[in-house]
This record gives structure tokens, C-alpha cells and sequence, in this order.
């Protein structure tokens, strides 16, 4: 009489009988076993669709290698150890850039804490003012929410667009008239997600030309996207797209980026300044004087990067 175990075995040799193609999945169940051991020793399920990948044994070895065996500097300043942070740095930016498809002559890698700082970054430097416009979709993170506390600041008209039940789109001839109702506005900012945290919805990239066709900046959170998608920039051309790291790669915490289209990112007036962010800073004179690029944006200390196998 056949036990469970021989039962089990025979349903499994007749499953890949007829689909032969399974056996391929074999190496997921070797990646899992040799990175991802922690998973099965402690019980867990991970189940996410809004864009949290989780680290592998690996990546935390390589980066502990890198701590081990190096010493490293301020990438403001000029010696050989800060020099190394600085090269790593500037070779990780151009990773970031290859990854995206991002060309270099149109694009620039802002690095930021997350994708929430990465938005706020365009939300407080957006050149905002009386009768100019923000419009965004129902079910934006509350990152992009916030930027309308900006917008209102300035006397900009902040406008949303409904997402409808029950596939939790939103209806194409609602975003073309109100990309086409501009009224004065000379500075228009659209936010949308590349895919939705709220439905899991993967909205069309063709939505930004269409906003470009009609005198619209376009702010794409890219954020959930990413840890499962492509993002082409060189075909989807955003002005500004937003990215944590983290969901891509699970680790680590606090390193996302801005993709920022230079013509685009000229447009943007930071309402502050920081460490890193200026040539020159007078407390006498009370004048300071923005760094251009990714410099006037990038602040503070930056993280020490060195390009991934998966970038």
C-alpha cells in the first residue's frame, strides 16, 4: 500500500509528465535555498506586490566584504580614501543610469534616502506659483499626496483624477480632458504611479508623451515598477522619476534615487540649502551660492555605492 510520501511523488513525476517545462524552476528553488534559507528555517510566507524585495545572504557578505576591506572617506572631501568613495559613488550614478536606459546626455542620477525623498525633492523645488497646476491620480502614494501642501503654498490649482471600480483604472478621456484644460497655467506638474500600491494597477507609460504633448512636466513614481519591471527612459521619457532601492534589491534601507531629465531638473528653485549642496555659503554676507546638477540636490553625506550584479 502506498504511503503519503510515495503518493505525493507519483502525483509530482505525472505533473512534470505533462509539463515538462517546470523543471526549469529548479533554480529558483536553489536560489532559495542558498540565499534565501531564512524564509523556510523561520516559517515564513512573503507575499508583496507593492515593491519590497527581500535581501540575499549574498548581498549582505559583499557589502561587509567592502566595509572590511576598505577605508572610506567623505566624498566631499580630497584624500585617497575619499577619492575611492567618490570613484565607487560616481560609477554606481552611471550604473543607475545603464540600468534605466537612461541617456547620459539627457539624464542625471539624483541619490536620495528613498523614493519619498525623491518626490519631495521636485515637490518643494517645482517652480509653483498663482494659477499654475498639479494634477495627480486617486491612488498616488501620500509621498505624492504631500506635494499639493506645496502647490497650495503657492497659490497652484491641485486637481485629482478618479480611479474607477472595479479594475481601479482611470478612465482615458477623464486624463485627456484634464490634460487639456490648462486655463493659464505656465508650470504644469502630472503625478502618476508606473504601478499602483493601492490596486496593484500597472497605469500606461504612454500617458507621459501625451502629458508632454500638452506643455506637462511628469513626475512618475516608479517605486513599485521597478522591483518587478523594466523601466526604459529611453522610450518612456519622464521628467523625474522616483526609486527606493530597497524594493528593488531588499537592502539597502535609505538609498533611492531621482532620474531627472536635465532640461526638466533646471526648472527646479531648491527652497534651502545643505552640506554638499553649495560652492559657497557666506554667513557675513548671508548669501549662498547652489551648486549645479546633481550636487545641488544630493544632501548631505552620500552612502557609499558600489555597482550591483542586478544594476
Amino acid at each position: 500500500m502506498k504511503n503519503a510520501e510515495d503518493g505525493r511523488r507519483e502525483s509530482f513525476e505525472e505533473f512534470l509528465a505533462e509539463c515538462p517545462g517546470y523543471e526549469q524552476t529548479s533554480r529558483i528553488d536553489e536560489l532559495r535555498a542558498t540565499e534565501y534559507s531564512r524564509l523556510d528555517s523561520q516559517g515564513h510566507i512573503y507575499l508583496d506586490y507593492t515593491g519590497g524585495g527581500l535581501y540575499s545572504d549574498l548581498q549582505i557578505r559583499k557589502h561587509m566584504d567592502l566595509l572590511l576591506g576598505n577605508v572610506l572617506g567623505n566624498p566631499h572631501s580630497f584624500n585617497p580614501t575619499s577619492s575611492f568613495t567618490t570613484d565607487m559613488v560616481e560609477r554606481c550614478r552611471r550604473r543607475v543610469l545603464e540600468f534605466f536606459n537612461a541617456p547620459t546626455d539627457e539624464y542625471i542620477a539624483i541619490f536620495t534616502a528613498n523614493a519619498t525623498h525623491a518626490m519631495k525633492l521636485v515637490g518643494e523645488s517645482y517652480p509653483f506659483d498663482r494659477g499654475d497646476m498639479f494634477l495627480l491620480s486617486f491612488d498616488n502614494h501620500n509621498s505624492v499626496n504631500g506635494i499639493r501642501e506645496f502647490d497650495r503654498a503657492c497659490g497652484a490649482i491641485t486637481r485629482y483624477i478618479p480611479v474607477v471600480p472595479p479594475d481601479m483604472r482611470l478612465y482615458d478621456r477623464v486624463l485627456k480632458r484634464s490634460l487639456s484644460d490648462v486655463g493659464d497655467s505656465k508650470n504644469r506638474l502630472l503625478a502618476y504611479p508606473a504601478q499602483s500600491i493601492f490596486s496593484g494597477v500597472h497605469h500606461p507609460l504612454e500617458w507621459i508623451e501625451r502629458a508632454h504633448e500638452h506643455g506637462w512636466d511628469v513626475l512618475l513614481d516608479a517605486a513599485a515598477f521597478v522591483a518587478t519591471n523594466r523601466l526604459d527612459i529611453s522610450r518612456w521619457k519622464a521628467d523625474f522619476a522616483a526609486v527606493s532601492f530597497y524594493k528593488v534589491f531588499g537592502y539597502p534601507t535609505g538609498v533611492g534615487t531621482l532620474v531627472a531629465r536635465c532640461e526638466a531638473l533646471e526648472k527646479l528653485r531648491r527652497p534651502w540649502f545643505a552640506g554638499g549642496t553649495i560652492t559657497v555659503a557666506s554667513v557675513q554676507a548671508d548669501k549662498y551660492y547652489l551648486a549645479e546638477g546633481v550636487e545641488g540636490f544630493e544632501d548631505g553625506t552620500l552612502h557609499a555605492c558600489r555597482p550591483s550584479r542586478r544594476v
